[in-house]
């Protein structure tokens, strides 16, 4: 890998667990492009203001999240991540108020560099699944079992 590719990595990795995990969303103006776009399970926030908003909500939610790296690769300007996560639901959540419930989810993200820096974060994982745990959204009940 060059010293290029390890650059990257180490700034999508910063991406989450600093400006996520530590609560420090303003290592998006250090890691990011002025005019980063996020995109998030068919969300879209554009700026860097909005990233650190986003990234500021989901610690908000999710104030002890610990998000683990399973595995990275770096290809030309990109980088993606395999990462899984689990937290205590105990702030608001896209409009569901604390349920206090642990919640355990896993997610790949795609991470696109230009000039050295992160453009654009597309942020793959089941939000479907996070509704169901904290209560959101009920659970089917699966027939005759």
């Amino acid at each position: 890998m060059s010293t290029d590719d390890h650059k990257m990595e180490a700034l999508a990795h910063r991406w989450h667990l600093e400006a996520i995990q530590a609560g420090h969303p303003e290592v998006v103006d250090a890691i990011a492009t002025p005019d980063v776009v996020v995109h998030a399970n068919s969300q879209e926030v554009r700026g860097r203001e909005a990233a650190k908003q986003l990234a500021s909500a989901l610690r908000a939610a999710f104030p002890d999240v610990q998000i683990t790296h399973h595995e990275a690769l770096v290809a030309g300007d990109r980088v993606a991540i395999r990462w899984s996560s689990a937290a205590t639901h105990t702030g608001d959540y896209f409009g569901t108020p604390p349920s206090g419930k642990q919640v355990h989810f896993a997610g790949l993200d795609l991470f696109h560099f230009q000039d050295g820096k992160i453009a654009e974060v597309w942020i793959a994982y089941d939000n479907l699944g996070v509704m169901q745990q904290i209560g959101a959204v009920r659970q089917p009940e699966l027939a005759g079992v």
